[in-house]
């Protein structure tokens, strides 16, 4: 556990401090949300851009395992400096007005019960058992490569060697997920299997929930019981939203250890927030560069996210261009499906 709460909360909590501080992020929980989901995705992003040309050229998995590491060890750095850069502000902070003792109880009432609920949702798949049969190609596949030290040259039916590097389907090439998992499973010690279906959900549920999060204080104006109770709203809808294997509810709650799941879960809400602070008259630079980021660690996820993401940031360039006229911006926000293009058009010429 020590090991997996690095992994999954510490390391990227620590990546994201680089974002925390280009936006100039203020307030201490929004830094901690901030670090932890922005440094996720950088994560993803890194390993987007290290496995896919291993894979290629058959690389073995405790090659991509020790770029990984070296990759995110300067990552770390960057943020070692950054932190010893700052220059106060933190008492400042702690002097913070604080809201009437009145407004702040309803907001602890919420703040608990949407808490509880998050946790119910996170611990029910990191407790019990629950399976889908599309799962076993990808945990198979992870098995493979931490036994056998290969990404994608196992067969996940007959275990005999392939003779491509494109896996047992072509689009694990350009969406090397299960590689991730397979380095994360190194890094722990724990087995694909347990990991996939015991840990990972665990962490991914939390993850997503601080994204909404971030949405929530962003449609409500930072306010903090409204926010509550806008988690309270999503936790209800996802506990009775599986009505087939295609909602939201069932990628979240029962296949999140997927790369199409944390694609739809995650990678989609993502987008959605930080088009919402680009769409500021007066917005920051940084999450334009952040969406370059994004974009990237989309392609690691599934076929879906290389394809799912260039169309969503079309079409908010064109009502980000229909509302401010900036074409520089709108230009900008497309190169940034530029990654996805360049890993869509290797699969199709693969």
């Amino acid at each position: 556990m020590v090991y997996l709460v690095m992994l999954f909360v510490a390391v990227p909590m620590w990546t994201g401090v680089i974002w925390v501080k280009i936006l100039k992020i203020k307030g201490i929980w929004d830094q901690i949300l901030h670090a932890w989901v922005f440094g996720f995705v950088t994560i993803l992003a890194v390993a987007q851009l290290i496995l896919v040309p291993l894979v290629a050229l058959k690389q073995t998995l405790t090659m991509a395992l020790l770029l990984f590491q070296i990759l995110l060890t300067v990552l770390a750095s960057v943020s070692f400096v950054l932190v010893l850069c700052r220059r106060g502000g933190v008492e400042k902070r702690m002097r913070q007005r604080r809201k009437p003792e009145g407004d702040r109880r309803w907001t602890l009432v919420f703040g608990v019960l949407a808490g509880i609920l998050i946790f119910i949702q996170a611990y029910i798949p990191a407790r019990y058992e629950h399976s889908d049969d599309d799962d076993a190609r990808f945990v198979a596949e992870e098995v493979s490569a931490v036994v056998h030290d290969t990404m994608y040259q196992d067969s996940p039916i007959g275990a005999e060697f392939l003779y491509w590097n494109t896996g047992e389907v072509r689009k694990d090439l350009t969406s090397p997920w299960a590689m991730y998992i397979a380095m994360s499973c190194r890094i722990s010690g724990i087995p694909p299997a347990v990991l996939s279906h015991s840990y990972l959900p665990f962490f991914l549920i939390l993850l997503c929930y601080a994204v909404y999060m971030l949405i929530g204080k962003c449609l409500f104006r930072e306010d903090a019981e409204k926010t509550a109770l806008f988690l309270i709203f999503l936790s209800v809808i996802h506990l009775w939203g599986y009505t087939s294997t295609h909602t939201l509810a069932a990628m979240l709650l029962l296949r999140i250890w997927q790369g199409k799941a944390v694609c739809a879960g995650f990678m989609l809400p993502v987008f959605f927030y930080v088009f919402y602070q680009v769409m500021k008259r007066e917005y920051k630079a940084g999450f334009v560069i952040f969406l370059y980021v994004a974009a990237m660690a989309s392609c690691l996820l599934s076929g879906i996210g290389i394809v799912t993401a260039p169309i969503i940031l079309f079409l908010y360039g064109i009502v980000d261009y229909i509302y401010y006229r900036r074409w520089r911006k709108t230009l900008a926000v497309w190169m940034a499906a530029l990654p996805c293009a360049v890993y869509l058009l290797y699969y199709l010429m693969g």
